[in-house]
């Protein structure tokens, strides 16, 4: 009975872990597209990024918000795209809103300096 608990808690935190991996190297392959997008798009020169993310009725949706500059003036590009709330890992699911974007930036950081 109790190896059954620890196979079966293995099992979960293995699933967990894994739903975890498969999100960020989502997101991250989702970002890349996303930057060549937008180094397309724009004409200046691509200062930086950040990825947010936002609960709707049909799933999740990652923006990701990227900043250049043209001439003088700063530029705000967007790309976004709708995932299933089955893909996002549960603690990020438990911290974003419907009215508001959960900015994911430093966990992103974090998750590509371990990898």
């Amino acid at each position: 009975m109790i190896l059954t608990s620890i196979i079966l808690g293995a099992v979960i935190t293995a699933a967990a872990v894994g739903i975890v991996r498969a999100f960020w190297e989502d997101i991250l392959s989702f970002l890349k597209k996303a930057v060549n997008r937008v180094k397309q798009m724009v004409a200046g020169i691509l200062y930086g990024s950040k990825v947010f993310i936002r609960k709707l009725s049909e799933g999740v949706r990652e923006i990701s918000r990227h900043y250049s500059k043209v001439d003088e003036h700063w530029e705000e590009t967007t790309v976004t795209r709708t995932v299933p709330a089955s893909e996002v890992p549960e603690e990020f699911l438990k911290k974003a809103g419907y009215d508001v974007e959960l900015d994911i930036t430093d966990e992103m950081e974090l998750q590509l300096e371990t990898a």
